[in-house]
């Protein structure tokens, strides 16, 4: 009986070893472009800071790994990238083997008071642009931040109107790039 058992045990041992295991998928690369941010905007270390929190916590390491800064800056032209358009930010991933690109610019940023109303409102304006490109779908999304909104300027106190839509815009750009074709 127990020379049985060891036969079987190490006729089980013979067929655990020559079965392929399966292999882990290989963490998407993805390069983000910093953030350019007008230098008339006051609060710019405060979007660059937004940006790279919410860019890290979206790309977690397993799943994707973002890609030296170094060698992102080494493909980007020192002013940064003129347009967002498909043909750039490929021309970036594949200049950086990167599957995933991806790219934001703000231009304007104003909180214009409205004195005049019944009760004091501030005009928030955001303007910029997010473009992203994904390799492994095809997948090219490019949207222009167009916010304008009035708001009680006492709300201004209380929050952070910037960071959320700043966090909105790039939330959505960032979903719509990771978007599988096939769900369509």
């Amino acid at each position: 009986m127990k020379k049985l058992i060891a036969f079987l045990c190490s006729v089980l041992a013979v067929l655990f070893m020559s079965v392929a295991l399966p292999g882990n998928v290989e963490a998407a690369h993805v390069a983000v472009i910093p953030i350019d941010v007008d230098t008339k905007v006051e609060r710019a270390g405060d979007f660059n800071s937004y940006y790279w929190d919410m860019l890290i916590d979206r790309f977690r390491y397993p799943d994707y790994e973002l890609l030296d800064d170094d060698k992102v800056a080494a493909v980007v032209p020192e002013t940064g990238l003129k347009t967002f358009d498909k043909a750039a930010l490929s021309a970036v991933a594949e200049k950086v083997s990167a599957e995933i690109v991806v790219a934001m610019r703000i231009t304007d940023v104003q909180e214009i008071p409205k004195s005049f109303l019944r009760e004091p409102m501030v005009e928030c304006v955001m303007s910029g642009e997010f473009a992203s490109f994904n390799r492994l779908t095809g997948k090219y999304y490019y949207k222009k931040i167009n916010y304008s909104k009035d708001i009680h300027e006492v709300w201004t106190v209380r929050n952070d109107w910037q960071q959320d839509v700043f966090a909105d815009y790039l939330r959505r750009g960032i979903n719509r790039t990771l978007e599988d074709k096939r769900n369509k």
